[in-house]
Order: C-alpha cells, then structure tokens, then sequence
C-alpha cells in the first residue's frame, strides 16, 4: 500500500533544512555500521556550522533538523542549537540514539530544540544489547520519557522493523500509550521503517545476511502491527514532520500514532519531498539522486546563500521535473551521505532484490537470534559519553 502525502505550505515554508552534524556515531548496530572503528569521521566546525543556518535563514528557512551520524555526540551541540535559535529558527528537531540526549535535555530545550526522534528498536535489553552491540539501553528509555514530559511536541521513536522484533510491536503501542496517559506536555508516536538496504553495514558478507535474516515485506509489519488493534489510516499532513513518505494510522482505542515506510517494498519512489540536506562532509542536496553535489565546506557565507538560492530555485522551477522524471529516494553507495567514504564497491537495489530470490527457493527463517536464552552475542562495552 503506497500512499504519500506532501506537505505543501506557502513560499520558503514548505522548505526544511537537514543538517548532518557529523559522520561519527558512536554505537555499531548491526544493520547500520560494521564493528570496530569508524574509517572516516568528518564534520563542520562550528563556524561553519552557523555560516549554513545564517545562509538558510536568510532565504527564508525556519525549521531544522539535526541528524549524523550521532548529533548529540558533538560537544557543542547545545551551542549550535542556541545559535540557531538566536539567527530565528522557530524548530529544531533531532533524530539521536538517545545514549545522551537526557543527560542536557532541559539545557537543550532551553538553547531552542522543539522536538526530538529517538531511535529504538527493541523493549528488550538483551535484544538490543544484540542489535547494537552496546549498552544503553536505559539511556534511550530515559531520553523517550525526558522528551515526553519536557517537549509540548510529538517525540516519535523510531523503529527498524526486523523479523526478531515484529513480535514487540503490541508493547510499542502499549508503552507509548503509557508515557501519553501520565498528563506530561508532549505525546509519544511511533515509526515504524522498513529494514531496507541503505547503510554501509550492507555491503559486508555478514551484513548482507542479517539484512536477509531480518528483511520483512510491508504486509508482514503491518499485519504484525494490526495485532494491537484496527489500523485507520490518518491524513499525512495531520502530523507534524518532514518525511512526506510516511503513512500514518491510529491504532484502535489507543489514541496512538504509528508511521509505516516501507520504501524497499515500494521500489524506493520519490516522495516529493522540499529538503535542502546538508551532509557531514558538506555536500549540499536537494535530491538525494543529485549528482555532484556542491561541497560547502570553505565556501564564504555569501557563497553559502548563493549556493543554497540556486539548489532551492532549481528545485522550485519545472526544469527539475523535467531533468529528474523518474527520481528515487536511494544513492547507489550505501551511506555516503551520511558516513562519507565507506569501504566496499557501490550496491545498487537489484543486488538486495537478488538476495531474497537468488536460490529460487523459499529462503529458511533461521532461529532467532534472541531467543528465550538471551541473544547470541558476547559481552560488550558501554559506548563512548562522546
């Protein structure tokens, strides 16, 4: 079921900055990044950091979104975020593990975020212990709840579907709808993204396999998802967010809201979509299929404002249309936007489509690995506080 909703508004309105402040993350999941240490690490200063969100709001833009990366990892976080507040951005939204975010959450409200999106993809601490490869687990519970009692805003958490997890998704709806029964200012939605090829963890040997271990259709996760209560459907534009693929339903009597993307089932269509992305390494987008990008990083501020008035005008006119009819929502290498250079050779969608279908057989569900003896994995330390 392929249903998109955009979020048309008037003038530079209907644009949103995404702002990856840095390729460094500092957790290893295992549909993510590979083990071990990070080949590359780049990101902005933080003067040029602030010359982007001056170039933007110059030309009209009012809300930004922080990703990485890990965001929170950066230790002027807070200071990028009162920055932005102080050039006049009215929303500052950041998509983070949570390993961190509680730690300066009341500082960060304060220096002007709205609103936060935090990654969870387990209720289970020995599950995600195995997904991620870190403990953290409490600290992600902590940011959830710190955001829905300190945030008047919807805090959504997002989730990677996977085969292991489809079980928990009734404990999802139960646990949001305990957190927006407690009276606090926010209220707690959820998303739900489809386990599709798009980071550098898929172009191992192991990735690779745990991506086909995992990898579900959309009527699995919804069929799994409808075992908390009837789904009906609710206008996109009803929530407040910037990712116009999503479809969005209400879960029976709950009163809680889950997003479904599943864009691998989809064939990965463009949403349509008014983002300028700015990536850690400083190339500056307005569709993630752009080819050669303008690098930022160096540029004047004057250049900045001149190079984003160019991408977005470009984007506005009918030549983009014209020029890119048939768009999609992937880049051939896996992660290059937001962890840089990655190793290993380009993997274009037909390779993962091949994975399900290339033995021509029903593949076997293999044992999951959490079972009712823990996950299969060996103990591991706790991630870096920075």
């Amino acid at each position: 079921m392929l249903v998109m909703d955009n979020r048309y508004a008037p003038g530079m309105r209907k644009w949103n900055l995404r702002f990856g402040l840095t390729s460094r993350c500092n957790i290893r999941c295992r549909y993510c990044l590979p083990a071990g240490k990070q080949p590359v690490i780049t990101q902005p200063s933080f003067e040029e950091a602030v010359e982007v969100l001056q170039a933007a709001h110059d030309l009209g833009f009012r809300r930004v979104h922080y990703t990485g990366g890990e965001p929170t990892v950066r230790r002027d976080f807070v200071d990028i975020l009162r920055a932005a507040k102080d050039i006049g951005y009215s929303q500052q939204i950041v998509t983070t593990n949570g390993y961190r975010l509680h730690r300066f959450l009341p500082e960060a409200v304060e220096a002007g975020l709205t609103r936060a999106i935090i990654s969870i993809d387990t209720l289970d601490e020995q599950k995600n212990l195995f997904i991620t490869r870190s403990h953290f687990h409490s600290d992600t519970l902590k940011s959830i709840e710190s955001a829905v009692e300190l945030l008047p805003t919807m805090t959504k958490i997002s989730c990677v579907t996977m085969r292991d997890t489809l079980d928990e998704l009734p404990a999802f709806i139960e646990y949001a709808q305990g957190l927006n029964s407690r009276g606090w200012p926010g209220k707690l939605a959820i998303k739900l993204n489809q386990f599709f090829p798009s980071n550098p963890a898929q172009l191992t040997d192991e990735g690779d396999q745990f991506w086909k271990d995992q990898f579900v259709e959309e009527d699995v996760i919804l069929e799994a998802l409808a075992k908390a209560g009837e789904l009906k459907p609710i206008a996109r534009e009803s929530i407040e967010g910037d990712n116009p693929s999503y479809n969005y339903f209400e879960v029976g009597d709950s009163g809680v809201k889950v997003a479904v993307l599943a864009m691998f089932s989809w064939g990965y269509p463009c949403g349509g979509c008014w983002k300028l992305r700015i990536s850690p390494q400083g190339l500056a987008t307005i569709c993630i299929s752009q080819k050669d990008p303008p690098v930022l990083w160096g540029m004047g501020l004057d250049e900045k404002r001149e190079t984003f008035k160019r991408l977005t005008g470009y984007r506005d006119s009918p030549q983009f249309d014209i020029d890119f009819p048939d768009r999609r929502h992937y880049r051939p290498q896996l992660g290059e936007l937001r962890f840089d250079k990655v190793a290993g050779s380009a993997r274009q969608i037909v390779f993962f489509e091949d994975i399900l279908t290339r033995d021509k057989t029903v593949p076997v569900v293999q044992e999951s690995a959490c079972g009712s003896n823990g996950c299969a994995s060996a103990p591991v330390p706790s991630p870096p506080a920075d």
